[in-house]
């Protein structure tokens, strides 16, 4: 059975290649081989594969300190994340000896406290890890990282808090510091001046073996920080991005076409259905709709009557209040009352100002002014009177 989520954690030392399967804290499998060149290195992890008893697609490499070489600068340098791996790759030949075989290098600034930062960086032979690369290929196993195993052997531990844990191996101990971000430093002694870690019990469960399977242990729990793997498997792993990145485009872009394409058609579909849902109700549509346009007419026509009603018990009213205010001396020639509530009247009186003085009074209107000069008229009566126009506002209801 395949097992999406299942990781071979896989260890490679100095002659020693192990290999762990772990389901969260029960360990499922173990195997070790022993390896002498980088040809039998890749050997080694395909039959360790095959042995696995399960099927798996995914693997974690880690490099124990034997085969590893790892470097601390403290204070760290001024770069950036982006400009760390460039920084160690140009200055690998001060940091690492090469041993006449080229090397693979990574580094990062890590926080050793809260405030402190360390520049820590590691490197190993290409040609291993070229090997290590090879044997999963040919196992059908994709190598998720390669890194040191000091970056995994905190997490192998009951407690991993900041400060020094000693891992024993045979004569010699490996003292990794670990800060706020992990471990920042690892080193070699001969023999440990302070008491070993206490092992995860998935390893105590392993007797004597359990210290050397710490690191494949530790594969499966976590992935290493630093990333050895060469630049030809970086720019393949590139390519693959790029490539599925692509695809993932084509599939989106076919995806929205598709949805384009059913859309129109639905759209389409429901057109002709309503267009031939009115085809069929045509006669009754036609008739409803006149009917609705009769009805709007009918419901204009009575609004404009009750407004003219309205209107013209206005105009009588202000009627009404023009002729009591003016008196009997007082002639109208024209009374206007336009739709804007605009009213001009023209006449003659003994006295225009008077005439505009007592529409003043009228409570219907508002603003009364003389429109015009006012002229001084003999009448046929023989009376000479003043012959004026003058306009007011009529007020709102």
């Amino acid at each position: 059975m395949v097992s999406r989520r299942t990781v071979l954690g896989v260890s490679v030392a100095q002659g020693a290649v192990r290999a762990i399967l772990a389901a969260g804290d029960r360990i499922d499998w173990i195997g070790s081989t022993a390896w002498s060149a980088p040809d039998d290195l890749c050997d080694a992890i395909a039959r360790l594969a095959g042995e696995a008893g399960r099927v798996v697609r995914r693997a974690r490499v880690v490099l124990e300190r034997d085969l590893v070489q790892t470097r601390t600068v403290t204070p760290a340098p001024p770069l950036r994340a982006q400009a760390v791996r460039r920084f160690i790759a140009l200055e690998a030949p001060r940091l690492f000896r090469k041993n006449g075989v080229p090397l693979v290098t990574d580094g990062a600034i890590l926080h050793t406290d809260g405030s402190s930062l360390a520049l820590w960086s590691a490197a190993a032979p290409e040609p291993v890890v070229q090997a290590i690369l090879d044997g999963c290929e040919q196992a059908g196993i994709a190598v998720e990282h390669v890194g040191p195993a000091a970056d995994v052997l905190p997490r192998t531990t009951v407690t991993s808090l900041p400060g020094e844990l000693i891992f024993p191996n045979g004569g010699t101990a490996e003292v990794i510091s670990v800060g706020a971000d992990g471990t920042w430093r690892s080193r070699l002694i001969a023999k440990p001046d302070a008491a070993a870690v206490e092992l995860a019990p998935a390893l105590v469960a392993l007797g004597a073996e359990g210290s050397h399977f710490a690191a494949a242990y530790g594969a499966t729990v976590a992935a290493p920080r630093l990333s050895l793997l060469p630049a030809n498997a970086l720019a393949r792993r590139a390519h693959a991005a790029r490539r599925q990145l692509i695809r993932l485009f084509i599939v989106a872009a076919v995806l929205w076409l598709l949805a384009f394409v059913t859309y129109g058609a639905r759209l389409e579909i429901a057109t002709a259905s309503a267009q031939r849902e009115l085809d069929a109700n045509r006669g009754a549509l036609d008739s409803a709709l006149a009917l609705r346009r009769e009805l709007d007419a009918g419901t204009a026509s009575l609004g404009e009557f009750v407004n003219l009603s309205a209107s013209r018990s206005r105009h009588l009213m202000i009627i009404a209040g023009i002729t009591s205010a003016l008196g009997d001396s007082c002639y109208l020639i024209t009374l206007q009352i336009a739709p804007g509530g605009i009213v001009r009247i023209a006449g003659y009186a003994p006295s225009a100002v008077r005439v505009v003085a007592s529409l003043g009074h009228v409570p219907l209107l508002r603003d009364a002014r003389l429109e015009g000069p006012v002229t001084r008229e003999r009448t046929p009566a023989g009376l000479e009177l003043d012959r004026f126009a003058i306009v007011a506002q009529r007020d709102a209801p």
